[in-house]
């Protein structure tokens, strides 16, 4: 008798579980929400609120893995914008909280004082650099010419100007190309003359553009100078992408209409605000906690503009309107008369409501 064919043994389907832990609510790190979860002994988490999520997210973005290289330049047509103040205070955000170093490089050739700034102390690196470079092998060599401040490595300046006036593009191609053998962000505190040799090499290899700007008609007008340049000079897409920074460093009077000056700056891709802060004003060794509350979220929002630049598309230009009514204010004064001053009182538009709007949306 034929015994039957066996059947094909069935295969256990088992289903797709789902998490075995329960997803917790992050906890709240500030306000009376911390102190409701502290008190409870973390039984009751009543989550985070707008602001510490929108402070988390922020971190995490200017944590953002950069895969390949990234040079982020600083410079403006115009001197005395606070740019090197920008550059150090922004560095030293980025390299808090980003997980990979972050390199400054002081490429002024009108005796820089980024490590002033960063260090406290005047030195000289890049004129050293640009001679030895063919010596460097190691990060070990290259530590020799630069400087560190906490987690962030610096090479200075030169002090000399008749030697910062010698640097040509080519040496500055040279330097970048030893530094990034072992850095992968690199930010560059430019000096103010486009036409000087070290620029061109400089903006060769800049992925990301920040100018830095100010309240004064002067401040302004070299900014979207600035700007325009880049655009008629090869660099649109720096342009297109830049982030202009208006740093709020002089006291200008009340016939300055400061609602002109955002718009005459509105053709960048990014408008960052930072308030006054007397410690950045006193010229000396910035440190991080003696900056006002405000200005530490400014400076931490430039941050998180620059990396979003990171291994991605371009940010989106602003929109023609916006174009066509920024080339429009080309010779629309940005200085206000008395009648404009007093209708303005009249209407509710006081100087000053914009960017007071600017700085508490920075805040939120």
């Amino acid at each position: 008798m034929n015994e039957p064919a066996s059947s094909p043994s069935s295969t256990r389907v088992i289903p797709a579980e789902g998490p075995m832990l329960r997803s917790r609510r992050p906890r709240p790190r500030t306000g009376w929400r911390s102190l409701a979860y502290n008190a409870s002994l973390g039984r009751w988490n009543p989550g985070l609120s707008e602001r510490e999520q929108r402070r988390r997210d922020r971190e995490q973005q200017i944590a953002a893995q950069l895969k390949g290289k990234h040079v982020t330049a600083f410079f403006c047509l115009k001197g005395g914008v606070s740019k090197t103040s920008t550059t150090a205070a922004t560095s030293i955000a980025l390299a808090d909280l980003r997980p990979d170093p972050v390199f400054a490089v002081d490429a002024n050739p009108d005796a820089g004082d980024l490590s002033e700034r960063l260090v406290g102390r005047q030195l000289s690196g890049i004129s050293a650099l640009a001679r030895d470079v063919d010596r460097i092998s190691s990060l070990e060599d290259l530590s020799r010419y630069t400087t560190t401040a906490g987690r962030l490595t610096v090479l200075p300046g030169e002090p000399n100007p008749v030697l910062g006036d010698s640097l040509s593009s080519t040496d500055f191609e040279r330097v970048l190309g030893v530094v990034r053998r072992f850095y992968s962000y690199v930010q560059v505190d430019c000096g103010t003359g486009v036409t000087h040799p070290l620029m061109g090499g400089i903006l060769k290899y800049t992925t990301t553009a920040v100018i830095p700007a100010a309240w004064s008609v002067t401040g302004a007008r070299r900014a979207a100078e600035t700007l325009d340049w880049l655009a008629d000079n090869g660099f649109e897409h720096l342009a297109r992408t830049s982030i202009v920074v208006l740093t709020a460093k002089d006291v200008v009077s009340s016939s300055v209409d400061k609602n002109a000056v955002l718009e005459h700056l509105g053709k960048a891709a990014d408008l960052i605000v930072v308030p006054a802060d007397p410690h950045m004003a006193d010229g000396g060794t910035i440190e991080w906690d003696l900056l006002k509350p405000k200005t530490r979220e400014a400076f931490l929002d430039i941050a998180e503009a620059i990396t979003r630049r990171f291994d991605g598309p371009a940010p989106t230009p602003a929109p023609e309107r916006t174009h066509r009514r920024t080339d429009a204010l080309a010779d629309r004064p940005l200085t206000r008369t008395a009648a404009d001053r007093r209708h303005a009182a009249d209407t509710g538009h006081a100087n000053g409501a914009v960017a007071s709007r600017l700085e508490a949306s920075s805040d939120a």
